[in-house]
């Protein structure tokens, strides 16, 4: 073990950044990057193994995105940058000062808001940078703030605050995995925000390779309460984004990382899948029935989703970009009748070549794989046998996915791409990837698959209807993936323990990056949810970004999860996901705000309330900055306890109309048929009220909605954002105000205001409508 120190004076290099010597064999970089970014690189002296990066985009889009080829991990491109000047208290720039100690290496960065400096982040005392050489392990150590929570880490499991846990980002299958306990999951993000006393820093490691974060857990009779990473990297990059919320850094984040796609509006309808039907030897059949049973049912339904099943070769085993005639014997006939139904359709495709491959040959020849460090593909279990992981840093595997996504996914008459077991568990240590023609190893970069798979995916949308927004979805992926579409914390589990812990997965998700998330309804795997577990989980995904039945039931009779599976409580299904369809126009304004700024469309409350109560854990998030839901999460419970967020204005109980104070303990009757849901007062909701059964996402009419008490009196403005949920060409703002001369109580959308405001056709594209409440 090597402890890190400096050998020479810290000096303000040519690009008013600050550079220095270390021991060990490597040199410190810090570069101020603008008002709240801080990068801090500790790199070999010869360079970093992998000199790219692909999370790191500034203010990109999936239309404006950075080189395929990943851009230079030290770059400062597209970066505001700051100068630093030496000072008597260390190094100062416009917005940051950091203090430098020698010996051994020791840094703190102060943060500069209104005039008053903030810190950022300490390191530990003696020892806070160590280089392990035989283990290839860079640790970092930083010091733990007394009472600051700390949020982040993507899908991992748990409660919200990472405080006490050690948790490990190293991408996995974790089929039917322990939603409270299990580590790692499916996605890389190594992102962790310390909300404290003096504000919140969010600390990104620019890192694709295994990183351990130990919040806390690790105790040292010799050091104050301290966290620390280990990188199994030779160096680290680290950007700290300092503000005073997490409701600041969360965007900032996307600032870094890029912006979250703008999905077509039918991608944030009901979706169905299973991979029951498409694995039925008549899937043709049985999927073109279930569509056509949901519509005879008035079930409001806008998308369905199709399983590997219809890859399946003659031997039984999935084979990408393959059809299975048998059991879709007339693929042009299936699209044109669920076209008929209205219903678009996303296609299931794996990364994975199994040696079976009628293309395997072909992509051994022209170096499609990962290549293994004893030459040839570098083989590795994949699901129904042995196969090799296509590697999407070489431009011909890249060439063979987009033509294989045109040609055999979207020509087939699919809508959009669903990425999935993308995970690219690799343990050959010796394999490496073309790297665009400069290689790469593949352990240290894992997670740029699932990321340039997407994005390939993504690009042959674009070739194929350039005139859509295309919607693309991944199991896997670093932070980044954002810009090319949404995720779900991937293979769950069917329980009521599931429920309760998925739903603090989903909001971490959206603390980290990864904002249009949603989780499979009724438990992927286990067994079949009853009557009332099944219910729960409708009416906790009608109001999340993404709501999609997904299940595989091989075990339990190899019967499916379906919305009707329990005829008694079928009703109470159809309602949840009604009122996701009248939410709908205010799910897709948030999703809009999402795209331009990096806000989440759910978050906990603690994201918009500063009061202590919204910082414990709580069964609750939000749904913008004004709807509280709070879904059922407990077995047999027919009340729950809900702690609404102080406001002045009062919260109403969107079912009955009740106004209670902001700031109190309520208790709520929660039957069946209704989970908590409660308004902000003064609020205006866009409530859809009328829709087309074949496209109950393009609302007919939605009304501007009211929720105030009798005795409120003021002024109330709410934009609604509204073009056709299809084109990439929107037009020119255009803005309405709608004014009443008296305002009406509204509760469930039953007294709404009289004015509706009548959506558009989907070819005429507006952009924005103001609306303004006036109240005697």
């Amino acid at each position: 073990m090597g402890l890190l120190s400096l050998l020479d004076a810290v000096d303000v290099s040519p690009d008013g950044g600050l550079a220095g010597r270390l021991s060990e064999g490597f040199a410190l970089s810090i570069h101020a990057l603008g008002a709240d970014t801080l990068r801090v690189a500790v790199v070999p002296e010869d360079g970093l193994a992998l000199d790219r990066s692909w999370m790191i985009a500034p203010d990109a889009t999936a239309d404006d995105d950075g080189p395929l080829e990943g851009r230079g991990r030290l770059s400062v491109e597209g970066f505001e940058t700051e100068v630093f000047t030496a000072t008597t208290e260390g190094f100062e720039s416009t917005h940051w000062r950091v203090e430098v100690e020698p010996n051994p290496l020791r840094l703190t960065a102060w943060h500069k808001r209104s005039g008053q400096w903030h810190k950022a982040f300490e390191d530990r005392p003696h020892g806070a940078w160590q280089w392990f050489e035989k283990r290839g392990v860079l640790k970092h150590f930083q010091l733990l703030e007394p009472g600051a929570a700390h949020y982040g880490l993507g899908d991992k499991t748990g409660p919200l605050d990472r405080t006490g846990r050690r948790l490990r980002c190293l991408q996995s299958d974790a089929l039917g995995y322990d939603a409270e306990q299990s580590d790692p999951l499916y996605k890389h993000a190594p992102w962790l925000m310390m909300d404290g006393a003096d504000g919140c820093t969010g600390l990104l490691y620019d890192t694709m390779s295994e990183i351990t974060f130990d919040v806390g857990a690790e105790h040292s009779n010799y050091f104050p309460r301290f966290r620390h990473v280990e990188v199994e990297e030779r160096g680290a990059v680290l950007y700290a984004l300092a503000e005073e919320r997490v409701r600041d850094v969360v965007p900032a984040l996307h600032r870094l990382t890029g912006l979250p796609a703008f999905l077509p509006r039918w991608a944030m309808g009901f979706a169905f899948t299973t991979m029951n039907h498409a694995d039925h030897p008549q899937a043709q059949k049985v999927i073109t029935n279930f569509a056509r049973e949901a519509r005879a049912r008035g079930l409001p339904m806008s998308a369905v989703h199709l399983g590997s099943g219809y890859t399946v070769g003659a031997d039984g085993l999935r084979y990408v970009f393959n059809w299975n005639t048998d059991r879709f014997p007339d693929r042009s006939q299936f699209f044109a009748n669920l076209k008929a139904m209205g219903l678009r359709t996303a296609a299931n495709i794996k990364p994975v070549l199994l040696t079976g491959h009628t293309r395997f040959g072909d992509a051994e020849q022209n170096g499609w794989f990962v290549q293994s460090g004893k030459g040839g593909p570098a083989i590795e279990m994949f699901w129904g046998g042995l196969g090799a992981s296509l590697d999407f840093t070489a431009p011909a595997t890249l060439n063979f996915w987009r033509e294989g996504v045109e040609t055999q996914v979207l020509g087939a008459g699919f809508d959009g791409v669903w990425n999935d077991n993308n995970e690219c568990e690799l343990w050959d240590e010796g394999a490496t990837l073309n790297g665009f023609g400069k290689p790469i190893t593949a352990m240290d970069a894992r997670p740029v698959h699932a990321l340039l798979m997407m994005r390939t995916s993504l690009s042959a949308q674009k070739t194929a209807k350039p005139d859509e927004r295309p919607y693309g979805i991944t199991r896997a992926g670093p932070i980044g993936i954002a810009r090319y579409g949404e995720t779900w914390s991937g293979d769950n589990y069917t329980s009521w323990h599931t429920l309760k812990w998925n739903l603090r997965q989903g909001l971490s998700m959206a603390l980290s990056g990864m904002p249009l998330t949603g989780h499979d309804i009724g438990g992927f795997a286990g067994p079949r949810p009853g009557p009332e577990l099944l219910v729960r989980w409708f009416q906790m995904m009608a109001l999340h970004p993404r709501c999609v039945m997904n299940s595989w039931k091989v075990d339990h009779d190899n019967i499916p999860n379906l919305p009707w599976m329990h005829e008694e409580v079928f009703d109470h299904i159809k309602r949840a996901l009604t009122l996701r369809y009248r939410f709908l126009p205010l799910i897709y304004q948030l999703a809009y705000e999402c795209h331009q700024t990096g806000t989440p469309i759910i978050a906990p409350p603690s994201y918009y309330f500063d009061d202590a109560a919204c910082r414990l854990d709580c069964d609750t998030f939000m749904l913008g900055p004004d709807v509280l839901v709070a879904p059922v999460v407990e077995e047999g419970a027919n009340a729950i306890s809900v702690d609404l967020p102080k406001s002045e204005s009062g919260w109403m109980d969107f079912h009955t109309g009740q106004v209670h104070k902001g700031g109190e303990s309520v208790n709520v009757s929660a039957p069946l048929d209704r989970f908590g849901l409660f308004v902000r007062c003064g609020t205006v909701l866009p409530l859809a009220t009328s829709w087309h059964e074949n496209a109950p996402h393009n609302a007919l009419a939605i009304t501007p909605t009211l929720f105030a008490d009798q005795a409120a009196r003021g002024e109330t403005v709410w934009s609604i954002y509204w073009d056709d949920g299809l084109t990439t060409a929107l037009s020119d703002p255009s803005a309405q105000t709608l004014n009443w001369e008296q305002g009406k109580i509204a509760a469930q959308g039953e007294t709404p205001l009289p004015d509706v405001f009548t959506a558009p056709a989907w070819h005429d594209p507006i952009t924005a409508y103001d609306v303004k409440i006036e109240k005697d």
